[in-house]
């Protein structure tokens, strides 16, 4: 079966090899007349209609909803949102197969003592997010940086501060407090719930101040259209089906309210961790499906 998931330049989508590769060997190839839908938000009408499907631990909440028929079958999904969504038994939501990832990658790492941060992936297109984490004292992560040195920090860190959702549930995963935080409207809440409630815990993020300096990646044709456009909007000459301009740079007239958000956070900020019996539980349920999934494959292949 060949490992369907995201293949962006992702800290969350990148676990998957790692992990899949690692736990059934035996099971992933490149013969995508089966597919196993890992982890990430997945099930949806992306997905090529004529393989079998295998889900493992993903959710919904992307694009337009997937049209499940028999080809699909579920081992488990990321929470019981999905679960309500798909019209799934809820005892087929277990949680997100990160959890897994503490049988794979569990050499000792030494403390670092410190707080971590890490944006949403499409945050890293909106800023730069680096010299305010500096100003504030804590350690920037790329998203987009090397994925076991990311994994790494994040084990070695004393808290975490996420906007990106696998960065909390990797520091979950190995016992180490976070904070959830959002910083742009883009931010699925829904996905973040689904998971939060399979670990039994709440989801209430922090807001923090938008971050805009979009125009430094524009070209200078695009930079020029954008500042006419704002200027447009501004005198009141605009249609509603015009393409709206991205915000205007607005770095020092946030910095330090985004400094000390995140300083205030490191400092006393209401972190949360999953309860260690929720997340035993839900690991050997985790398991159990591999084990079923390593058996029904055998099966078929026979």
């Amino acid at each position: 079966m060949k490992l369907y998931y995201y293949r962006g330049n992702n800290f969350g989508d990148k676990l998957n090899p790692v992990i899949w590769d690692a736990l059934i060997p035996e099971l992933v190839d490149e013969d995508d007349s089966t597919l196993l839908v890992g982890m990430g938000t997945l099930i949806n009408s992306r997905v090529p209609a004529e393989p079998r499907k295998l889900v493992f631990g993903s959710g919904v909440g992307y694009n337009k909803a997937a049209q499940v028929d028999d080809k699909w079958k579920f081992y488990c999904v990321r929470g019981p949102l999905t679960a309500a969504a798909l019209g799934l038994d809820k005892q087929v939501a277990i949680t997100d197969p990160a959890l897994l990832l503490t049988r794979v990658v569990n050499q000792p790492v030494a403390p670092t003592g410190e707080v971590v941060f890490m944006p949403h992936h499409s945050s890293m297109l909106n800023a730069d997010w680096a010299p305010f984490c500096a100003k504030a004292g804590i350690t920037f992560l790329d998203p987009e940086a090397d994925m076991h040195e990311v994994l790494t920090k994040i084990r070695g860190a004393k808290l975490v501060i996420a906007e990106a959702m696998h960065a909390a549930i990797v520091a979950d995963a190995y016992r180490v407090p976070w904070i959830p935080v959002q910083c742009y409207e883009h931010i699925l809440g829904f996905k973040w719930e689904d998971w939060c409630q399979s670990m039994s815990v709440p989801y209430r993020p922090q807001t923090l101040p938008s971050v805009w300096d979009i125009d430094k990646t524009l070209g200078p044709r695009d930079r020029l259209a954008a500042n006419v456009k704002r200027g447009l909007r501004g005198v009141g000459i605009w249609k509603g089906d015009w393409t709206p301009p991205p915000p205007a740079k607005n770095v020092r007239q946030v910095e330090d309210a985004v400094v000390g958000a995140l300083s205030r956070l490191a400092a006393s900020g209401e972190s949360y961790l999953t309860d260690e019996r929720v997340q035993s539980v839900a690991l050997e349920r985790l398991l159990a499906q591999i084990d079923q999934l390593k058996r029904d494959y055998a099966v078929v292949a026979a």
